[in-house]
């Protein structure tokens, strides 16, 4: 028995996970960080207490988990969470603050968007591909690299950070500090804000906004700003699709993180959009897109089943 721990933007998710890649129970939460100050100690003390939860409900300890595994967003490095720039965390010992913390040893670390790469690539909807991409659109966009069956991975940073990749020049701010990233016209974080202003509703509940975008969409008097948002939001997104494709041509893309939240909303518009595209180079081997087999817990699966 494994866990697996996700740390988001705006949410963690801890999960038990047995020897089949099974969430066999889970506790997850969304987080309003308090203090900008204290990002770093707030996650510690949520994933202690998930950890604690978990164990005392499944009769369990430490002792008897074979590994806990941590997907975090960033450039994780020698057990530390490092350069997440929509936490402003530059670095944070997290894995040696949880082993002194239950005196355990056996804890890794791995980005978020490769760990949920990891789970699809292994389990779910990249088992069967030798080229393929795992895109994680979530409060910020990142993604894995399978070529040969293999992931790509270099020396000295987690890399391929697809929400990065300028899209636009001189376009909207990104937190990294550039102008034009894709994460800042493609995030799921970003999509929301637009359309909670637009409908005047609570950004950060997921299910409602959803609700009520679906009802503005399905009205006869739909809001012309709403239909705005969401066709800049395609295109922009068809953008970035058709530029990992020219570089690395795959034979999949695989959509994971929130994106999946609103897939009755995106998924058959997205599709028929990047079918017709114009702006690929090898036109007659686009990719197929799926959607994750996992949805959200794509992270929790991988971080517990990581061999690193």
């Amino acid at each position: 028995m494994n866990i697996g721990i996700d740390i988001g933007g705006s949410h963690i998710g801890l999960g038990l996970v047995n020897e089949n890649a099974q969430i066999i129970d889970k506790i997850e939460e969304d987080i309003n960080y308090k203090s900008k100050l204290k990002i770093e100690e707030e996650i510690f003390s949520k994933i202690v207490q998930f950890i604690n939860e978990i164990l005392e409900k499944n009769n369990l300890k430490i002792n008897q988990i074979g590994k806990v595994g941590i997907a975090c967003p960033g450039e994780p490095k020698d057990g530390c969470l490092k350069n997440i720039v929509n936490l402003n965390i530059e670095s944070f010992p997290i894995i040696e603050k949880l082993k002194k913390e239950f005196k355990f040893n056996n804890i890794t670390i791995r980005n978020d968007a490769k760990c949920a790469g990891i789970a699809e690539k292994e389990y779910g909807s990249l088992k069967d591909v030798d080229d393929g991409i795992f895109l994680c659109i979530g409060t910020g966009i990142g993604g894995a690299a399978f070529l040969g069956g293999k992931m790509l991975y270099p020396k000295r940073n987690s890399g391929f950070e697809f929400g990065h990749m300028i899209i636009k020049k001189d376009g909207n701010k990104c937190k990294c500090g550039n102008k034009g990233c894709f994460e800042s016209y493609c995030s799921i974080k970003k999509f929301k804000s637009d359309i909670a202003n637009v409908l005047n509703c609570n950004k950060e509940n997921s299910k409602e906004l959803l609700n009520l975008l679906k009802e503005n969409l399905n009205s006869n008097i739909s809001n012309e700003n709403v239909n705005n948002i969401v066709e800049d939001y395609m295109e922009n997104l068809i953008v970035g699709l058709s530029n990992i494709t020219n570089i690395l041509e795959p034979e999949i893309i695989v959509i994971g993180g929130g994106f999946v939240y609103f897939k009755e909303i995106l998924w058959n518009e997205l599709n028929e959009k990047f079918n017709n595209t114009d702006m690929l180079f090898n036109k007659d081997t686009r990719p197929i897109l799926k959607l994750a087999k996992f949805g959200n817990d794509a992270g929790i699966i991988g971080a517990s089943v990581d061999r690193m």
